[in-house]
């Protein structure tokens, strides 16, 4: 495109095409067939061979106008991109379940985006499901969720695992008689229980279910939240027994533990991972994230 732009402006320079030719080292009759080959595709004449010398016509001028426009906007394209590859610009779609947003994401986003200032971070917080599909349809780049991830079209890397917490009310009749053992849980006592737990879709609810069928449980569900720490609090006082993660009982002041047994089984440890779609090739200001969130949580 630069290349035939200075055909051009040679011969309105030189007001030959001789002249321009013996000055662009090409031959006259390579560079009037060029001009008559232009000036066929656009359906309009570009210079005026009437005058001497030579000049343009106004199509012509129109014709370099509009050229000149967009090697400028090219050169723009080519420096916006150089910027992306080198993370000085771009966009990055972060998805996160609430529970994560909360006791997790803190301790990532703002030292990514004080690293690259130049990347728009956008934020989705959605049950898991629902980043499961936006992140197969391309529409977030990288989420942050537990395990068990049900869809085989997204990889993922590790970032840390922590205990759970069965949360027993305080005055509730197995914690107050003393009939539970931290070391030893009895998980057939708590069929039939009342149970607060996360909503349907949400990572901490596919744990939860999953315990539940390892041990034969069949909770009565008297609340559904979006929150840990809210579940937490409402089981604190009375509603019912809940599950909740090593970080949530962590990051709340809480009058008192004891009615807190841990799940020991390291099956049902928590795996947090940050998951991407497979097949679906990585910007490098996700590549970027996913590095920068495996160094912040390896080193915890």
């Amino acid at each position: 495109m630069d290349l035939h732009l200075d055909y051009i402006k040679a011969i309105v320079k030189y007001g030959s095409i001789s002249k321009a030719a013996k000055q662009l080292y090409i031959s006259q009759p390579y560079l009037s067939q060029f001009i008559k080959t232009l000036e066929n595709d656009l359906g309009t004449e570009i210079i005026n061979r009437q005058t001497t010398p030579i000049t343009l016509t106004y199509a012509g001028d129109r014709y370099l106008h509009y050229m000149d426009s967009i090697l400028d906007l090219y050169d723009q394209m080519k420096e916006e991109m150089q910027g992306i590859s080198h993370l000085k610009k771009g966009r990055l779609k972060v998805g996160v379940s609430p529970f994560l947003a909360t006791y997790t994401l803190y301790k990532l986003l703002p030292l990514y985006m004080k690293k690259y200032p130049g990347i728009e971070v956008k934020l989705i917080e959605e049950k898991t499901e629902t980043l499961e599909n936006l992140l197969i349809r391309n529409q977030i780049d990288v989420c942050l969720n537990s395990l068990p991830i049900t869809n085989d079209a997204i990889s993922y890397e590790y970032l840390f695992e922590e205990y759970n917490y069965i949360v027993i009310p305080p005055e509730h009749h197995l914690h107050k008689n003393g009939l539970l053992k931290k070391d030893t849980f009895d998980f057939s006592l708590l069929n039939g229980e009342n149970f607060i737990l996360a909503k349907a879709g949400l990572g901490l609810r596919r744990f939860t279910n999953e315990v539940f069928m390892k041990y034969r449980i069949q909770p009565n569900i008297v609340l559904e939240t979006i929150n840990a720490e809210n579940a937490l609090q409402l089981a604190n006082s009375g509603i019912g027994i809940t599950i909740v993660p090593q970080s949530v009982v962590e990051n709340v002041s809480l009058s008192q533990k004891d009615n807190l047994y841990p799940l020991t089984d390291p099956a049902f440890k928590s795996h947090i991972v940050i998951s991407f779609a497979r097949d679906i090739k990585r910007s490098p200001a996700a590549h970027e994230f996913i590095k920068m969130a495996q160094s912040v949580c390896h080193e915890d």
